[in-house]
């Protein structure tokens, strides 16, 4: 494989590779049971025209003085691929999904076979988040399918990863306001900080090890679930809305604090699929009193949500920092971004939860079409997080929950988190009640 024109490096990959010694790998896998068999000469035409629609994949980063930039590996296609035979099939899992790429070293993309038989296949599909965001995760995973099955993607493929392609959408009027966005975007810090603290913190097991769990809301319970909201209220304000519920459950203040993903291709004038990190990390504080119950604290949160993209937040919070950033070296960006770091990373994450919402994957998996038996996703494999990393998905009707756990954090803070989402959420038939002197004191 020739190596493509090689893709500047953005200032938000400088941004996360210089969070990515005090964080971690931040890799994302997909693990996907598929009734099909594959040689391993497909599995490399896949990943190999993966690749090709989308070069950075191709791509190992190589942080410079003044300017950091990716490098192409100039490797066999099969490196980046392993298959794997007669195994312990969830052992095997767990060991690729939490094991890390080299971003300096390796391709940002790793494809694991596990053969289950003449006809069935357990695929692990892993992506850096340095080269693309949750968005970008399933638009790798959308065109890998269809490379696999030989099928054209479902929207134009597009390698280009800058911001402004993302934002040319805006129209003039958006710009004339984006100053105010920004000046308030220098605010967030302050009422983030202005949240209650966590008091009861989930439990910490100690181990050296990372730990993942899936839950899945069936179509039924969570039709039932959103049939109290009222209309108006999309999954990702009810998400939101009760991981405030269990914030406010685990701290005495008045105010809690969430922290959510936004996915700025919305302002991209045409649809397409960005292989980029073009997501904002923005927050809402919740009144403690908007939390009583998850109607309350739904129409609260869908109000502030709705606020939040009318003064174009999502734009502000990749803009603002490439301002000041603008004609700095990389390298003096990259130590900023670790000084920064602990203010802007772990001081919202001690008052409330993170949820990324990467929305319904039905049309990412459609080339599996009834191969595919199931999906789920583990990851961002982060370790220094003082809580585990919600991310959420639709499938088949379903809500998935994909909680991951850095090492330290363990199994048992995810099994707790898991049943004070399911209480605050309100699930039918879940027998969880509030604990006195909790929400529903």
């Amino acid at each position: 494989m020739s190596a493509p024109p090689a893709p500047a490096a953005e200032l938000s990959d400088v941004g996360l590779y210089g969070i990515m010694e005090r964080y971690g790998n931040l890799a994302i896998s997909a693990v996907l049971d598929v009734r099909r068999g594959f040689s391993k000469v497909e599995l490399e035409r896949a990943l190999e025209a993966t690749i090709a629609d989308f070069p950075v994949l191709g791509h190992r980063y190589e942080p410079g003085f003044w300017r950091d930039r990716w490098v192409w590996v100039d490797e066999p296609i099969s490196t980046s691929l392993t298959v794997v035979d007669d195994c312990d099939v969830e052992v095997e899992t767990e060991r690729w999904a939490h094991r890390p790429i080299d971003a300096t070293r390796e391709r940002q993309i790793r494809l694991v076979a596990i053969r289950r038989g003449p006809s069935r296949t357990r695929l692990i599909l892993t992506v850096l988040h340095l080269a693309v965001d949750g968005a970008g995760f399933s638009a790798v995973g959308h065109v890998f399918g269809a490379r696999l099955y030989g099928i054209e993607p479902a929207a134009p493929v597009d390698s280009r990863r800058d911001i402004w392609r993302t934002l040319d959408g805006l129209g003039p009027h958006h710009w004339l306001a984006m100053p105010l966005a920004l000046l308030r975007s220098l605010k967030r810090p302050l009422e983030q900080r202005a949240a209650a603290k966590r008091q009861r913190d989930l439990p910490r097991d100690g181990r050296d090890v990372p730990a993942s769990r899936h839950v899945t809301i069936d179509a039924r319970d969570l039709a039932t679930i959103r049939a109290r909201l009222g209309s108006g209220v999309s999954i990702n304000d009810l998400l939101v809305a009760a991981l405030a519920r269990v914030s406010a459950e685990r701290s005495d203040g008045e105010q809690v604090n969430v922290l959510y993903t936004m996915d700025l291709r919305r302002y991209r004038r045409e649809r397409g699929l960005v292989a980029a990190n073009t997501s904002g990390v923005l927050s809402v504080v919740v009144p403690r009193r908007a939390a009583t119950d998850l109607a309350t604290a739904a129409k609260a949160v869908s109000a502030l949500t709705s606020r939040e993209r009318d003064l174009l937040a999502g734009p502000a919070f990749v803009l603002g920092p490439m301002l000041l950033g603008a004609g700095l070296p990389h390298a003096l960006s990259r130590s900023l971004v670790g000084l920064l770091a602990p203010a802007l990373v772990e001081t919202p994450l001690e008052r409330g939860l993170l949820v990324t919402n990467v929305g319904r994957i039905d049309e990412g998996v459609r080339a599996f079409a009834d191969d595919l038996e199931s999906v789920r996703i583990v990851g961002p494999l982060v370790s220094s997080f003082p809580v585990p990393i919600l991310v959420a998905y639709g499938f088949r009707g379903q809500l998935c929950l994909s909680m991951f756990a850095p090492p330290g954090v363990g199994a048992g803070a995810l099994a707790e988190l898991e049943s004070d989402i399911l209480r605050a959420l309100e699930k039918p038939d879940t027998g969880l009640t509030f604990r006195p002197g909790s929400l529903g004191a």
